[in-house]
């Protein structure tokens, strides 16, 4: 029940953050000129791993202290990574869109953007384990009280909420979904390249 409960309420902190960091990046986007949009997202996107990183670690530090390397730090940083990659499409559904190849191509170029971020955040996140001092300072300070504000609003806290009931619906399926796929017989099959069609083959 403990796990559950972790990542129940992970799933509320997760939800909350978004909130306040919709509002943040759409101040943002108003003010940056539209020519440095483009690499700007993609800054924004890390910045917003790096900073919910800490928010997870300050938020474990409270629930469980001190904070160090134990099973609580590597649930909770397996659920930051299983958030973090939760909009990866799978191979399956990359291939039903092959047939469009600019379309392909992009979500093959997305999905690595993903999984860098995901990876190089939980990374970083994992340093800043060594200096729990860091976690008081002025930046994570104000996410962590901002979101637990957003928390206690009546309306607002309940949908996040919801939202972290749902997520742990979700997590539990990915796990199912990852031990299906690490037992299944197929999954060193990789398709050979002859036997792939021509994207215009069948037209």
């Amino acid at each position: 029940m403990k796990v559950l409960e972790l990542i129940f309420q992970m799933g509320i902190l997760f939800s909350a953050f978004a909130f306040l960091w919709f509002w943040i990046q759409l101040l943002l986007v108003f003010v940056i000129p539209v020519s440095i949009r483009l690499p700007l997202r993609y800054f924004l996107q890390l910045l917003h791993s790096l900073f919910l990183g800490t928010l997870v670690l300050k938020f474990l530090q409270m629930e469980n202290p001190p904070l160090n390397f134990n099973g609580y730090l590597a649930l909770g940083m397996m659920t930051y990574f299983l958030y973090l990659i939760r909009n990866i499409r799978s191979r399956s559904a990359r291939m039903r869109v092959e047939v469009y190849s600019n379309i392909y191509s992009k979500l093959k170029t997305k999905n690595e953007w993903e999984w860098t971020l995901a990876l190089l955040s939980v990374a970083i996140t994992l340093l800043w384990v060594q200096y729990p001092d860091t976690l008081d300072g002025g930046t994570t300070g104000w996410f962590y009280r901002q979101t637990h504000s957003l928390m206690e609003v009546p309306i607002l806290g309940w949908i996040f909420k919801l939202f972290g009931f749902f997520f742990v619906v979700g997590t539990f399926f990915r796990f199912l979904g990852a031990l299906a796929w690490l037992i299944s017989p197929k999954r060193n099959q990789a398709p050979r390249d002859d036997e792939r069609f021509d994207e215009f083959e069948e037209l």
